[in-house]
């Protein structure tokens, strides 16, 4: 990628992510082009460079939010842990990109019913596939005797619901700092299914058979 094509990439995510602000506090229907671009500095037609209308930024929240999730799991899955600590790393990591893009997240969380049918389509197609990832972490840790035989899509459900409603709550001036509120959440979420397996982080088959 070329020094303007950098530049031009992280214009456009300062364009959603100032979006993403005004509709979490505004309302997808109150907020204004105009007021996105007054967020940024920008001139209205700074915007309309980069997007037709309101609902192309509406979906970048949602497209953004669901890349940088998939994008998150892509690197812990790559570190090779047992899916006992898979599933907590992804619980921490998914807890800390909702506390770093709060309004970005707030908004894809809570907006989804008012993207167009060309749009839901591909948010949804990414929404199942980041659900369905968690899910073969459950069952694989089932496989392995590592998670106990539980319902896989009920597990998802719980864990994801539990996660995400954090970003109607969280406020960085809270008391607890987000690393504690991941952890807490990762730890009480994760070690139920684990009861009566073998210790965290280990096979079925016990320490000889080394990672996985």
């Amino acid at each position: 990628m070329s020094f303007r094509q950098e530049r031009a990439a992280e214009r456009k995510a300062n364009i959603i992510r100032a979006a993403a602000k005004v509709f979490s506090e505004k309302g997808y229907h109150e907020a204004t082009v105009e007021e996105i671009a007054r967020e940024l500095r920008f001139t209205k037609g700074s915007i309309y460079y980069y997007i037709n209308r309101k609902q192309d930024l509406l979906f970048e929240c949602h497209d953004l939010a669901m890349t940088m999730l998939l994008e998150n799991l892509d690197q812990i899955e790559a570190s090779g842990l047992a899916p006992d600590s898979l599933l907590k790393e992804a619980i921490r990591t998914h807890i800390g990109i909702i506390a770093g893009e709060l309004h970005l997240l707030t908004v894809a969380l809570g907006s989804d019913y008012l993207l167009e049918d060309e749009y839901a389509r591909v948010v949804i197609q990414k929404r199942d596939a980041y659900e369905a990832r968690i899910r073969d972490i459950v069952r694989r840790g089932i496989e392995r005797g590592i998670f106990r035989p539980v319902p896989e899509k009920m597990v998802v459900f719980l864990l994801l619901g539990a996660v995400n409603s954090i970003s109607r709550w969280y406020s960085p001036d809270g008391p607890l700092p987000i690393e504690e509120i991941a952890g807490f959440y990762a730890d009480y979420l994760v070690d139920p299914l684990t009861a009566g397996g073998p210790p965290q982080g280990e096979t079925a088959a016990g320490s000889q058979a080394g990672n996985v």
